[in-house]
């Protein structure tokens, strides 16, 4: 900021004007400090009941401040054996999820809210999923997605998930990470793999068709700069593919964050 100088007078000297502190670098809890916010401008934490997919050891909302439960594809134990985290920091997984079958087949229960953070990039079909997760939802509820922004990332780099990309996953029903994009998570995520990629180009081909057929690959298959993805779920809505959800809330990337926010609504008649 540009500040006027004083003319020089001949007195005492005054004293220095006070610095302002440094900003502070943003930590892990700012994060879920930042998700409550904008969860509280679209729930009751004190009355609605919620579900996270995908909490590990970072639930947004922790047991004294509401009511949610743990969805994940792994139990807390297998968590915490495979990420060498405490049981004790895992966070309690009620609901345990299987790959390709629906997810209200898996959960009876409906909620108020169902929050997922850094889910939606690791979804080979988002559209389908979205719908999954409305299905979840009691009339009038909110899921709220926290996705990263690829410019905050390693995925930087990389193209940018198209809506053509979303429809023709959609149409195939695609159940696994697409090809390309196991390759390209390899290279922006992994130094010795974009090393294989560059010297030994079919070495890195068949590790990468190694982690289509495992059935387990577990990759970015979406990236997004915040308004990409705001566009793409408008023109999902207005098209029809997300019947009986609207996007209620939005909030694009702030400085120092990798993430940013929206929120979609299942209508008050429910679908």
């Amino acid at each position: 900021m540009w500040r006027s100088r004083q003319a020089e007078r001949p007195v005492a000297q005054q004293p220095a004007a006070e610095q302002p502190a440094p900003e502070r670098p943003v930590a892990r809890d700012d994060y879920r400090t930042e998700r409550l916010e904008v969860l509280r401008e679209l729930v009751r934490l004190d009355r609605d009941e919620g579900l996270e997919v995908g909490a590990f050891d970072f639930p947004t909302v922790q047991p004294g401040v509401g009511r949610c439960e743990i969805a994940d594809s792994r139990t807390s134990e297998e968590l915490s054996r495979l990420f060498s985290v405490p049981l004790e920091n895992v966070a309690p997984v009620k609901w345990l999820l299987e790959r390709g079958r629906p997810l209200a087949e898996q959960i009876p229960r409906r909620f108020d809210y169902v929050i997922l953070c850094h889910v939606l990039e690791h979804v080979p079909e988002p559209i389908r999923f979205l719908n999954e997760i409305g299905a979840l939802l009691r009339p009038g509820g909110i899921a709220l997605l926290a996705v990263p922004d690829k410019r905050r990332t390693a995925d930087a780099s990389r193209p940018s998930t198209t809506i053509d990309h979303l429809l023709e996953r959609h149409y195939h029903g695609a159940t696994e990470p697409p090809l390309a994009q196991i390759m390209e998570f390899a290279r922006a995520w992994n130094d010795d793999l974009r090393k294989t990629a560059a010297e030994e180009p079919h070495e890195f081909y068949a590790w990468a068709v190694r982690q289509v057929e495992s059935g387990h690959a577990d990759v970015h298959c979406n990236v997004w700069q915040d308004t990409e993805l705001f566009a793409q779920l408008d023109l999902l809505v207005q098209g029809g593919f997300l019947p009986g959800l609207e996007v209620c809330a939005r909030k694009q990337n702030a400085g120092g964050f990798n993430e940013f926010y929206v929120a979609l609504r299942r209508s008050a008649a429910g679908v």
